[in-house]
């Protein structure tokens, strides 16, 4: 912790620390489906990747008062399973920090899923491939409150784990926090 004086005023700064994990190898990514909301397990290597993640966050520190959230679906569950091998913390599982939801696009295959969205006119922060589907403009709105409580937490170490669009979404927001 950090204490300094501005204008006569005494603050204090917490130094905080930030994991980010993309889930590992599941089968979407090999099978030509869109992740999404699509509730896809990891493969073997996706295990095997996990594990190995687990072991190095072991060597950062991250079993001792470390904080772990997780998407609720099952590539990044899977992923927190096989990483707590080694690091023994109870993940804490969000519905915020699920991947976008491609609405009716989900877990479809790709030539499926390019074939049947609407498309695109340019970006558009409000654009959705399906009427049922989240926009850019959505999923921040989703993730935004999330990212505020961790900011704003007491905790000093804390990993996330989820997919790799959201994170990136989240990634933007905490550079604003820096």
């Amino acid at each position: 912790m950090i204490t300094h004086q501005d204008n006569g005023l005494r603050s204090i700064v917490m130094s905080k620390t930030i994991i980010t994990v993309q889930h590992t190898e599941s089968e979407h990514h090999l099978n030509g489906h869109a992740g999404a909301w699509g509730n896809w397990p990891l493969t073997k290597k996706g295990h095997q990747q996990a594990f190995e993640i687990g072991k190095w966050l072991l060597t950062e520190g991250c079993d001792d008062g470390c904080i772990m959230y997780c998407s609720d679906l099952t590539r990044a569950a899977q992923t927190a399973d096989e990483m707590n091998k080694t690091l023994h913390i109870t993940p804490k599982f969000s519905e915020l920090i699920r991947e976008v939801n491609a609405g009716e696009g989900n877990g479809k295959p790709w030539d499926w899923y390019d074939e049947h969205k609407i498309p695109p006119a340019g970006y558009d922060p409000d654009y959705r491939p399906f009427e049922d589907a989240e926009s850019d403009r959505d999923l921040w709105n989703r993730i935004e409150p999330f990212c505020k409580q961790i900011v704003e937490s007491p905790d000093e170490k804390i990993l996330v784990v989820s997919h790799g669009c959201t994170l990136s979404f989240l990634q933007a927001m905490l550079m604003k926090f820096r």
